[in-house]
């Protein structure tokens, strides 16, 4: 229904509210409406008002209701959970709709890529904004998703926020840097390091492309592990278990002295060897463990800083460990893990490097007091890091263990004389730092493989989406999808908040579909077979 035809029906229908029964001379009278007009709006209403809830549509407020709805169903149903047009025509039919707005498949199909439209152009004049005098510190991570071509993706870690998505040909490095090329400039990204895979291209366009350290993704090595020593250990434990289970039902069945003995003696050796391989499975995992929490900029039980020059010796016994499991336990893919270990090792001392540098730089840009420099390395960070480690990690281990560094940190920071000098807003302002520089330690590409997820389930849903369906649902990701604090990726990355994504389509999105009327109704031809020629 365009502008001209509600507003006319709305008129009617008010000098219907007014007074009941009315001529069609007296509502066009009042409504300035012509009396053709009149009656013929009269009919389209008495038509849609077929259900008890059917005179609100005709009002203001019902149709800017019933417009935000419509909208809204397209775009968090249609648009972001990748649900098809047919399955939103029968909701809105099962909502009495059909009557009010053009809801068939077909119609909405339309109005979902003008929709799609509107994000594109809402993303093409935000990122306007997005440029900032001074260059924006990053931490990069990347990666790529295969759906048929590789689609390469480049999310800064901290803040979540996609810097590239696009489908190439294929993941080399002059690929990756042609992609990256388009957004990445010194003037207004200062890269600090790139984590990844420790793919080649990945590698090269670290050091060479944005020139900055390249940093291996600690859950790719964990998971190396893992897949190796792990499953091997795993599957000796099943076997010998079932071993037992059948020597035991064989003692049952055999009841003479002299197999009882030897049978026996065959449990007692294969309790031995499980015990073994039980004592290794423990050690296995306190290897494991201790890794996952060496790798931090803090030492997890005393608080202190932990600088590049302390992670090798710290990582070297637990490797030490895993390289003696590594030559009973699936030896080749074992020990080509823990080769692996040893050769990032000084990569990962080189992520422990690059944040303190940028700690520093950016305390020192803050301010120029020693009390308040001491303050924020020795007993704020500490804490602000911790608390932040403990909610996001869920492994019950680990995090008990964060919980109580996190409780050790903040008794410290509590006890420290320098805390209570502080007025509350300050102490406030410094503790915001923190958090925003603490994100900064990234040592896993997890929010790429997160986001390679989301993609992997709408591919599926869409049966495959179009390079406008990636640039929309980039844009959603990037300056819609929040946080518990509620804010965007833009908004965490860029420091400002943005108009928000639906409301701005929403403004500026035509008025809805009307519904179609055919002359004639449709007849079901049935199959027939004739008997005689024609």
């Amino acid at each position: 229904m365009n502008f001209n035809i509600r507003e006319r029906c709305q008129k009617v229908l008010q000098c219907l509210c007014e007074k009941t029964h009315q001529s069609v001379r007296d509502i066009a009278k009042a409504s300035g409406i012509p009396k053709s007009s009149v009656h013929r709006h009269l009919k389209s209403i008495k038509r849609r008002q077929q259900y008890g809830e059917s005179y609100l549509w005709e009002t203001v407020e019902g149709g800017n209701w019933l417009r935000l709805l419509v909208f809204g169903v397209i775009y968090c149903f249609g648009i972001k959970g990748g649900i098809g047009a047919d399955s939103l025509s029968a909701f809105f039919h099962l909502l009495h709709l059909e009557e009010r707005i053009g809801c068939s498949a077909s119609a909405l199909r339309e109005l979902e890529v003008q929709v799609k439209a509107q994000i594109i152009a809402y993303g093409q004049e935000q990122s306007k904004s997005c440029q900032g005098e001074q260059p924006i510190s990053i931490c990069v991570g990347a990666d790529e998703t295969f759906f048929g071509l590789p689609i390469l993706v480049a999310v800064e870690l901290a803040s979540g926020f996609i810097l590239n998505e696009a489908v190439c040909e294929n993941r080399t490095y002059a690929t990756w840097w042609e992609q990256v090329s388009g957004w990445f400039t010194p003037e207004q990204w200062d890269c600090r390091f790139l984590v990844s895979d420790g793919a080649k291209a990945l590698v090269k366009l670290a050091l060479s492309g944005l020139g900055c350290p390249s940093i291996p993704d600690v859950f790719h090595l964990l998971h190396a592990l893992s897949k190796s020593i792990g499953s091997a250990l795993a599957r000796q434990q099943v076997q010998l278990q079932k071993q037992q289970h059948a020597l035991q039902a064989k003692l049952k069945a055999d009841s003479s002295s002299a197999s009882m003995a030897k049978v026996k003696a065959q449990i007692t050796a294969l309790q031995a060897q499980q015990q073994t391989v039980e004592t290794h499975h423990h050690d296995y995992q306190q290897s494991l463990h201790a890794l996952s929490q060496a790798i931090h900029p803090f030492h997890c039980n005393t608080g202190e800083s932990q600088l590049a020059v302390e992670l090798p010796t710290r990582l070297q016994a637990h490797l030490s460990t895993l390289e003696r499991l590594s030559q009973t336990y699936a030896p080749t893919q074992s020990q080509a893990a823990v080769a692996r270990w040893q050769q990032q090792i000084p990569d990962l001392s080189a992520a422990l490097h690059a944040w303190w540098q940028w700690v520093l730089q950016a305390l020192s840009a803050q301010t120029q007091d020693p009390d308040i420099q001491h303050w924020v390395l020795t007993a704020l960070l500490p804490w602000v890091y911790w608390h932040q480690q403990t909610h996001l990690t869920r492994q019950p281990q680990l995090k008990q263990d964060y919980q109580q560094a996190a409780q050790q940190a903040q008794a410290r920071l509590l006890a420290d004389g320098f805390t209570q000098t502080l007025p509350d807003a300050e102490q406030q302002q410094w503790v915001d730092w923190a958090i925003w520089m603490c994100a900064k330690f990234q040592r896993t590409s997890s929010a790429v493989e997160g986001r390679n997820g989301y993609l992997s389930g709408l591919h599926h849903a869409n049966r495959g989406f179009t390079e406008q369906t990636l640039k929309v649902l980039t844009v959603i990701h990037n300056f819609d999808l929040k946080r518990d604090d509620s804010t965007t990726a833009a908004h965490r990355l860029f420091g400002k908040p943005f108009p928000d994504l639906f409301e701005w389509v929403v403004l500026h999105m035509g008025e809805l579909p009307t519904p179609r009327r055919t002359q004639k109704a449709r007849k079901s031809k049935k199959l027939t077979v004739q008997t005689v020629p024609a």
